[in-house]
């Protein structure tokens, strides 16, 4: 059995790889000793970023979701569910950020730091995992909206609870990533 292949990832991956090898210094680069490994890896945190800015597009979409939520919630006087998502909304401002802005496992060419490109594919792996977590999100509070549009509130709370359960395993796996590339973190 292969390793499953994740159709958005490897979209991503092909895109970066077209940004990077461009026409004609491409050819030409092909002929310099070394180059070909350091564009390989050049490649994949090309693909690593463009995941990284499609992921943070994908939490501000959520955002915006949740924001519409919000004002349901203060309509109906859902009074128990205000402030957790106010903590939602800034937890989702301040991942949306740190995701666009993160490393992506750069190291200048000829540097003495090396960088595994088995490790670039972990971490590539590692961010393709969180879109996961973000449809997770969405899903949640799609279920959340479809209640309260059928005027059900009773429960309000719980999807309130599930959405901010989610957000929290979203963070702590951001912080291992962050973890790993910092090299205190496996």
């Amino acid at each position: 059995m292969g390793k499953k292949i994740d159709p958005i990832a490897e979209r991503v991956r092909k895109k970066a790889g077209k940004d990077i090898k461009g026409g004609l210094i491409g050819k030409i680069t092909h002929y310099i000793p070394g180059w070909h490994g350091y564009q390989e890896k050049n490649e994949r945190r090309a693909a690593d970023k463009v995941l990284r800015e499609f992921l943070a597009d994908q939490l501000r979409l959520v955002k915006q979701k949740l924001e519409k939520l919000q004002m349901m919630v203060v309509d109906y006087n859902l009074s128990k569910t205000w402030e957790t998502f106010d903590r939602m909304l800034n937890l989702t401002d301040k991942m949306e950020s740190s995701i666009r802005y993160a490393d992506y496992g750069y190291a200048a060419w000829g540097s003495k730091e090396k960088i595994n490109e088995g490790e670039l594919d972990k971490l590539y792996e590692f961010d393709a995992t969180l879109l996961e977590d973000v449809g997770n999100i969405n899903t949640v509070a799609e279920e959340f909206q479809d209640q309260m549009n059928q005027g059900k509130f009773d429960d309000a709370w719980d999807y309130t609870y599930r959405m901010w359960t989610v957000m929290q395993r979203f963070e702590e796996k951001w912080n291992q990533r962050e973890g790993y590339m910092k090299g205190y973190q496996e």
